[in-house]
């Protein structure tokens, strides 16, 4: 088993990452795309990409600093199986909160029954989200408060 450090590539089950934290256990914390995953070391090898400098924390508050993500402040769903769009707005909500939006747009349909139940029922169950509501002007919108 290859030892991993923090910033070291790898290649996981999930795809391609980089190691965020090496906890006990023989654990790997590591960001693919916008999650982050906790994996074995067992499972993952050594990737191509070249090593990556260990992020310095902010002086004021100890933590490192959070990427610039892509934030957009609305999210079309049409078309998408429940599935997809369920990682669809998991990956919009995590970047709308690292830009620190305010709102966010979920654009489902007005006929999107099984989108929208989905949408609503993963809503409930994240704290950071404040308030949700259907558009008042178009009930295929819900409209999410950060």
């Amino acid at each position: 088993m290859a030892a991993f450090s923090v910033g070291d590539a790898v290649q996981t089950p999930h795809g391609k990452g980089v190691v965020h934290e090496v906890r006990n256990g023989g654990r790997l914390l590591v960001r693919i795309q916008a999650r982050m995953v906790v994996v074995a070391a067992a499972e993952c090898a050594t990737a191509t990409a070249p090593r990556r400098a260990p992020v310095a924390a902010r002086p004021e508050t100890g933590q490192a600093p959070r990427p610039a993500g892509r934030a957009e402040a609305a999210v079309d769903l049409h078309g998408l199986r429940v599935d997809e769009a369920l990682h669809r707005i998991d990956d919009a909500l995590d970047a709308a909160l690292r830009a620190g939006l305010a709102e966010l747009r979920f654009i489902h349909g007005r006929s999107g029954g099984r989108l929208r139940g989905a949408l609503h029922e993963r809503l409930r169950g994240i704290s950071a989200v404040r308030g949700v509501r259907l558009d008042p002007r178009n009930a295929g919108v819900t409209i999410v408060s950060l």
